[in-house]
């Protein structure tokens, strides 16, 4: 589907109307995207915990029309969990929404119910079993996906094929597996589970499978924790990238990334 918006006309907008009509949320289908529809496609994000912004993106284009996006509307955080955090860290909204966009896009925390979105990262499931005195080479053979000692993006499956991964990992050893990848809206790797308040990876996995909620406070003790908040305070995103994404970041300009979504978000 097309973003659609205010004075948007056309198929989409007609589909629009009638699905608001579905659930419940009475306008006229004109197939123009008035005021009414910019009122009805507001409070039907503030519902489903979206922003509210009016606009009809990939994930109000979901929440319309897919049963598992609205199972996890219950989930989500809204603009007052936003100003929350914001606040916790004595930044700018705006920041915080750029940082879990750059890191999770429009997705969101959720893949489905009880499955925060995740990345598994398998060179890092190798150090950690090294930490533990185990020697990853022996396990390594039909492990190959899961388990080598350089980073290696082509192991990456996306979506709900990172619980596959997760899984086999698990059964080789269930803590150095949750270490190993990132969880959630902000995507904090599992071994940052003391940073965030967390006696044990367990507790830090049982508090982002919750809620996106969780899930910020989360974000928001990392970067206190790490005391990596001051950097968004000044906006100084070359630094912040710098920390939180390695240093590396300027491969993947990560700090363009984070001040383009200020901006939008500004």
């Amino acid at each position: 589907m097309q973003t659609i918006r205010l004075n948007s006309t056309g198929p989409d907008v007609e589909l629009l109307q009638q699905l608001l009509c579905k659930w419940g949320y009475t306008v006229n289908g004109t197939g123009v995207f008035d005021a009414e529809t910019d009122a009805a496609v507001r409070k039907f994000q503030r519902d489903g915990r979206l922003d509210a912004d009016g606009i009809v993106g990939k994930r109000t284009w979901d929440l319309l029309q897919n049963e598992d996006a609205r199972a996890l509307s219950s989930y989500r955080i809204n603009d007052a969990d936003y100003e929350r955090a914001a606040g916790l860290l004595g930044v700018e909204v705006a920041a915080v929404k750029a940082v879990l966009e750059v890191e999770t896009g429009n997705k969101g925390g959720f893949l489905a119910p009880g499955h925060p979105t995740i990345l598994f990262e398998g060179h890092i499931f190798w150090s950690q079993l090294k930490e533990r005195g185990i020697d990853p080479e022996k396990y390594q053979k039909g492990n190959e996906d899961i388990l080598y000692p350089k980073w290696d993006k082509s192991h990456y499956k996306g979506g709900m094929k990172e619980y596959d991964r997760l899984e086999k990992a698990r059964a080789i050893h269930h803590e150095a597996a949750d270490s190993s990848a990132s969880w959630g809206l902000a995507q904090i790797m599992g071994f940052n589970y003391k940073a965030c308040g967390c006696k044990n990876v367990s507790e830090f996995v049982n508090e982002m499978t919750e809620n996106e909620g969780k899930q910020l406070d989360l974000f928001v003790r990392f970067l206190q924790g790490n005391k990596w908040d001051k950097y968004l305070r000044t906006l100084d995103w070359k630094e912040f990238a710098r920390h939180y994404n390695g240093p590396s970041y300027a491969q993947n300009q990560y700090d363009t990334k984070l001040e383009n979504a200020y901006k939008k978000y500004k």
